[in-house]
Formats: structure tokens, sequence, C-alpha cells
């Protein structure tokens, strides 16, 4: 976790080296979040489509009913991926603050100016400007 109060960048390399650590660090706590949600689904939807492709080849259900249980499937995946594109907003929306919060970190501890008082809030103990 990146000590924000502390942090002191000079030159661009830097600035490049701690964004990647820092947007790494996001998206891995992200992916470990949700990667249980997205599988579990996945392996839930492949358990159902086997349990259905066996009872129609074993004459327990009709095809009418398998298109109706591929279709409850499909409607369970869309599920899925709707959850899942607005898992990634929310991912998207976590890196843009982390990246400004980064850079506003760096050039207000060098300045004392605040460009990003939403995401960088100095407390009494770490405010340069007096």
């Amino acid at each position: 976790m990146t000590d924000f109060p502390n942090l002191v960048i000079d030159d661009v390399g830097d600035l490049v080296s701690a964004l990647e650590d820092e947007l790494g660090g996001v998206s891995t706590r992200w992916w470990n979040k949700n990667k249980g949600v997205v599988a579990g689904n996945l392996k839930s939807l492949a358990t159902a489509a086997i349990k259905t492709q066996a009872a129609l080849i074993e004459g327990r259900i009709d095809q009418e009913t398998a298109e109706l249980a591929l279709a409850e499937q499909k409607a369970s995946l869309q599920d899925v991926l709707n959850f899942t594109e607005l898992m990634t907003l929310v991912l998207a929306q976590q890196l843009l603050d982390a990246t400004f919060r980064l850079i506003g970190w760096v050039i207000y501890n060098k300045t004392g100016v605040n460009l990003a008082p939403d995401l960088v809030q100095p407390t009494a103990g770490t405010d340069i400007s007096g």
C-alpha cells in the first residue's frame, strides 16, 4: 500500500512505475474479490448444461423441456455478464481514482497545492502548507 503523505517522485519514470504498482494492486484486489462470482456462475451453468444433456439423452425430458432449460441457462449467463459489465465499470472508476490520487499526492507533496481534493485529503500531520 502506498504511503501517500510521504510519497516523493521527481521524474516520469518513477511516476510511471508508481502508477503501474498502484493500478496493479487495484486490479488484483478487484479480481480477487470478483473471480469467485464469475467462476461460481460458470460452474453452475456448466453443471446445468450437462444435466440437461444427460436428461435429454436418457429420455427424462423432451426437446421442449430441454429448450426451456437452455433458455433459463442463457438468462442466468446474461445476468452474470451484466454483473461482470457493472463490476468492470466499477474497476474502471477505481483505476481512474487510483491514478489521480497518486498524481494528486505527488503534486501536493512537492508544492502544497491540492489539485484533487476529492482524492487527496491530508490530515493535520501531513499538511505541508502550514
